[in-house]
């Protein structure tokens, strides 16, 4: 799905779903700042007393790999929000950060 799917119509989905129930006054950069670490700290939860082994072993089984997805999913969600609520093209400031990233980190 990811190779059929775009950026923009990820990002028309969350706005519509936003806009249907009216939560645009919530959806504020700070709001949704704030939710994208706690959906974060969610997403770390099922890793926090895991070694990597563990870890492994946690997204290979299918019903813990649906919970994990479903957590990276609202991480998503709210990023995407949060650059609709902020006016950010993601696809430039990525492909921005990464240039700096590749200067910065270069291949030895």
């Amino acid at each position: 799905m990811d190779a059929e799917t775009t950026l923009q119509e990820l990002r028309t989905r969350v706005q519509q779903f936003v806009e249907a129930r009216h939560w645009d006054g919530f959806h504020t950069p700070k709001n949704l700042a704030m939710s994208i670490a706690i959906e974060a700290a969610e997403l770390m939860e099922h890793f926090q007393w895991c070694d990597v082994d563990a870890a492994g072993d946690l997204v290979a089984d299918p019903v813990q790999r649906a919970a994990i997805a479903d957590e990276l999913a609202d991480v998503i969600i709210y990023c995407l929000s949060f650059a609709n609520s902020a006016q950010i093209d993601v696809a430039a400031a990525v492909q921005a950060k990464m240039d700096r990233n590749e200067k910065r980190f270069p291949v030895s």
